[in-house]
């Protein structure tokens, strides 16, 4: 065959002309641009061209327009190292056989060569109008694979990006299981994470097994009989749960009795559905992090889609890869953000420290924040975010000099401006954390008052954010109750009266009741529960 490449990296196409010719293709010639291919092509007949997407000096997708547009016959390959969704489209579009990403192989480099042969071979054979007909459906059949491989490419792009967005472990494990659902519309599709250190599994997304009857998802497992059964690579396996159970357990219990292996597992006591379901086949895809099995993906072995196809497997290899990598990723960031954490309330520590009147102020104004919180009903998550935040909502008092922050009377009107400012110094140390703006809200609105005589913003009523209301009465109530350089501590009583007092004027008046609540049921202890 005559073989044109047109491509501009010099050392990838004296490579890619080198194997050609050790092929035995009778001349491959290599042009590093476009143009000077393009005049080639009037004058020479090939039977093959790989054309760069990129080039110096015209765009590959116009080449190839030109080049299909003076002969649709030419097996054109197109070639990129950052394929996009739509430039793989518009190449399929223009008449591209095939599009190979960078790096490729040189058998991937063969086998697309054998392809687009045959395919010009076809074209060529049904030129005449005798085999017109023919030709139509060849073109057809082609059109066909290329489409699927289209879809396969946006499958591939969803698959990536909807992993790409994920910010939790929690939204990571139910994405996995969407994802994977949506490929092979299986009955039945779980993700267990392994635990070694308690030798179980526990079911952490699902779809279908619920439905099913399963109504325990932590099961103890033979880890020896689990790894022997889903082997050491990422390739998928076929498994029957029952092979390596020993029994339905809670994260704490100790293992049920169990004769693993036996047929008979004592420990396992569900009716006959939940039986049914743990001694079926499924497909499972281990996922492995740095060697070790972090979880399993199964998916059960459906009787009406049959087999899975080699493009779903592909699909579901492609997805555990991704989500491997998210797991990584994730456990990395949530380490240096625990670290960063630390550091921050390490300096928050530190800062009271140095005034005796202050210390542990940070903890208490968290630990009675959660509690109002609870008792308005938050969400988990609403209560998790004060356990974190509520912790740093002063950490802007690093800024302020420590002369003015210790000093052992009331401030002047400079130095109270002055003191003022720690809750924007505290949300800019926090902004490069990647804190959502609810949670840095919490540090700059937490001295915003509800008749909008507070600070930094002068915010009134609910444009101030909810949970910095929340931090803001047990800020307050925590400065009335504890002893001040230039003040002792209030009674009790008289600082609920304060902040009765203050209700509807400096506070959100439903946190106020929240806190009367509290108050009645804890009868004023400190102590978190």
């Amino acid at each position: 065959m005559k073989i044109l490449i047109i491509e501009d990296d010099i050392f990838l196409g004296d490579i890619l002309q080198s194997y050609l010719q050790q092929l035995g293709h009778e001349e491959v010639r290599v042009c590093p641009r476009g143009l000077e291919a393009e005049a080639l092509l009037e004058k020479r007949t090939f039977d093959c061209a790989f054309i760069d997407l990129k080039l110096p000096d015209i765009d590959g997708l116009s080449l190839l327009e030109r080049i299909k547009g003076r002969d649709r016959t030419l097996p054109v390959i197109m070639m990129s190292g950052f394929p996009t969704m739509e430039s793989t489209i518009q190449a399929m579009r223009k008449g591209a056989s095939d599009f190979l990403t960078k790096p490729f192989t040189l058998q991937d480099l063969a086998l697309s060569l054998e392809r687009v042969t045959k395919e010009r071979i076809l074209l060529l054979e049904n030129l005449g109008l005798k085999l017109e007909c023919q030709a139509q459906r060849q073109l057809k059949a082609v059109n066909v694979e290329l489409q699927e491989k289209v879809r396969e490419k946006e499958r591939l792009f969803e698959i990536s990006r909807r992993i790409d967005e994920v910010r939790s472990s929690e939204d990571l494990y139910a994405t996995i299981i969407q994802l994977a659902h949506r490929v092979t519309q299986a009955d039945r599709v779980g993700f267990f994470v392994y635990l070694p250190e308690h030798d179980r599994i526990a079911l952490i997304s699902e779809k279908g097994f619920c439905e099913a009857g399963l109504t325990r998802p932590v099961f103890s497992v033979d880890a020896s009989r689990l790894k022997e059964r889903v082997g050491s690579g990422s390739r998928p396996v076929l498994v029957r749960p029952w092979d390596f159970l020993r029994g339905w357990t809670g994260l704490d219990d100790e293992p049920g009795a169990g004769a693993p292996g036996s047929g008979s597992l004592f420990a396992l006591p569900g009716g006959e559905s939940e039986r049914g379901m743990l001694q079926a086949s499924y497909r499972c895809w281990p996922l492995w992090i740095r060697g070790e099995l972090f979880g399993l993906l199964m998916l059960s072995q459906n009787s009406k889609n049959g087999s899975l196809s080699a493009s779903q497997t592909g699909l579901l290899d492609f997805l555990m890869r991704k989500a491997a990598l998210a797991v990584e990723n994730m456990a990395l960031y949530e380490s240096l953000i625990s670290n960063f954490y630390g550091i921050l309330k390490s300096l928050v520590n530190a800062l009271e420290a140095k005034d005796p009147y202050t210390g542990k102020h940070s903890e208490r104004v968290t630990i009675f924040a959660v509690r109002l919180a609870r008792a308005m009903g938050c969400r988990p998550n609403d209560i998790e975010v004060l356990r974190t935040v509520g912790y740093l909502h002063d950490i802007g008092k690093i800024g302020i000099a420590d002369k003015i922050l210790n000093k052992p009377g009331r401030l002047d009107p400079e130095e109270y401006e002055m003191v003022k400012r720690h809750p924007v110094i505290g949300e800019a140390i926090v902004r490069e954390l990647g804190l959502s703006a609810e949670e840095r809200a919490i540090i700059r609105h937490h001295h915003e008052r509800w008749d909008g005589k507070g600070y930094p913003d002068g915010l009134s009523g609910t444009d101030i954010p909810f949970l910095a209301r929340i931090v803001t009465v047990a800020d307050a109530f925590d400065a009335m109750t504890s002893k001040r350089a230039y003040r002792d501590s209030l009674p009790l009583e008289q600082a609920k009266q304060e902040i009765r007092d203050s209700r509807g004027r400096q506070f959100d008046p439903d946190v106020v009741d929240a806190f009367f609540a509290v108050m009645e049921e804890r009868k004023g202890s400190d102590g978190d529960e």
